[in-house]
């Protein structure tokens, strides 16, 4: 958690300096390089780090052993796929560009491998400090690049370098680990990689799909110009995350009374986060104009109407809507849901996009993820034998939502008459202050049934 969260910060302030220092073009060119990374990456690895994570990497590799005819020639054709697009269909970049471009997914998949192997053997210290000296090492290559010579070869030689020796630094030091657990023959592993991978890469084609389309079809400038207005902050994600590994903990410590847990682990989690969730969604909502200009400067300013629209996301990261059917087995569920929610996007950008331009892509994004959330509490109320109502408190999120609207819109009016930025640091104060008599409430609500 830690290191995600200085590599956020540190992102989102690259972010905000590369959009106001190069022209959009350049801009576009660079937030290209990590869409294909990313997407890539996760392609390319097909689940494996989660695969290793819940499962002993010994049992992994002697199932690899045991079909290693299969494995080869599916790890040939995840990896091969890639190159070959990077370098037929990437038509933005030069020959140079695209060879170390294949080289920084060659190397970052390394990592990851590298990364999740460390966590298994529980040395999360050298996790830890070698990511920060990566983070520290990543912002720092940034910054020189920009006040030398701008070359998007230059950066990805300076990640590719400073990702090799974190690699290295890494392996020298947890190579003397414990072993892990006795080697099984487990054929499950088979099934539960293709779900693992499959999953994973409707999940990263769904995160990317609606700038790819940007990308193959429009423009540089305007994928550019749409990835600032569609840029969904980050710390809700690890929020999401943190709070969805403690609800998986308290499911799996028992699966005896599952509606009484269900109820109670979905209220706590829904009202705890709508408390830090609501008043910043509806600062956003009002201030998203002054925001957008702040962060962004004027030349992104068409992005703003699809920031607008991204803002809706917000509202849904007050839980992990897939915490019941993980706990029971159901990966076949989570991954419909996945295809659903990709299914549906894409039939809305055909059909929004004409009529909408860049604002149709991103409501069609919005609108699939709630259709998609729906999905799984309909899952989720089908398994516990209860209405949806049963275990997500409606009623106190609508009051949550509507003080944070009266609260921060009567704030809003006000700052009219306040010169940017201040106007924008006045309504985040009253956000913050909300937020935190919220959390105060609720932290006395429930020391008083504690107590009772």
């Amino acid at each position: 958690m830690g290191s995600s969260f200085l590599r956020m910060l540190v992102q989102l302030a690259i972010i905000i300096l590369y959009s106001k220092k190069l022209s959009i073009t350049d801009y576009g060119l660079y937030q290209s390089v990590w869409m294909y990374v990313n997407i890539f990456s996760l392609i390319s690895l097909f689940g494996l780090p989660s695969l290793l994570l819940s499962n002993s990497p010994k049992n992994v590799l002697f199932w690899i052993k045991q079909h290693v005819a299969f494995f080869a020639s599916i790890a040939a054709i995840l990896n091969f796929l890639p190159i070959l697009y990077v370098f037929f269909a990437a038509n933005d970049f030069n020959i140079s560009t695209k060879c170390l471009l294949v080289c920084l997914i060659v190397v970052q998949n390394v990592a990851i491998i590298m990364e999740t192997l460390i966590i298994k053997r529980e040395k999360e210290r050298l996790l830890f400090i070698t990511n920060l000296i990566f983070i520290v090492g990543y912002f720092v290559c940034h910054l020189v690049v920009l006040d030398t010579t701008y070359s998007i070869d230059t950066i990805i030689v300076g990640i590719i370098f400073l990702t090799i020796i974190k690699i290295f630094h890494q392996w020298k030091f947890s190579k003397q680990a414990t072993s892990y657990a006795t080697i099984e023959n487990d054929e499950q592993i088979g099934k539960q990689w293709f779900y693992l991978g499959i999953n994973d890469i409707v999940g990263v084609i769904f995160k990317w799909v609606d700038k790819w389309f940007i990308l193959l079809f429009i423009s540089l400038s305007q994928f550019a110009i749409y990835f600032n207005g569609s840029y969904e902050i980050p710390l809700y994600g690890l929020m999401i995350s943190a709070v969805g590994n403690i609800m998986l903990v308290e499911y799996s410590k028992s699966k005896a009374d599952l509606n009484k847990k269900t109820k109670a682990i979905f209220e706590n989690s829904t009202k705890f986060l709508s408390y830090i969730v609501f008043p910043s969604f509806c600062f956003l909502l009002f201030f998203y104009d002054d925001v957008f200009r702040l962060v962004f400067g004027g030349k992104f300013e068409t992005g703003i109407p699809v920031f607008l629209i991204t803002i809706f996301l917000i509202p849904l990261r007050i839980t992990n809507f897939t915490t019941v059917l993980q706990v029971l087995n159901k990966s076949n569920l989570i991954l419909k849901g996945a295809i659903l929610d990709l299914v549906i996007a894409l039939l809305l950008m055909l059909a929004l996009y004409p009529i909408l331009g860049l604002k149709g892509l991103a409501l069609a994004c919005v609108v699939s993820t709630y259709i998609q959330a729906a999905y799984y509490l309909w899952h989720t109320s089908k398994l516990v034998k209860e209405k949806i109502s049963y275990f997500i408190p409606f009623r106190n999120l609508i009051t949550t939502m509507l003080i944070s609207l009266f609260t921060i819109g009567i704030f809003f009016w006000v700052s009219k008459k306040i010169v940017q930025p201040y106007n924008i640091l006045f309504g985040f104060i009253c956000a913050s202050i909300l937020i935190v008599l919220f959390l105060l409430y609720n932290y006395k609500k429930i020391k008083n049934n504690i107590n009772h």
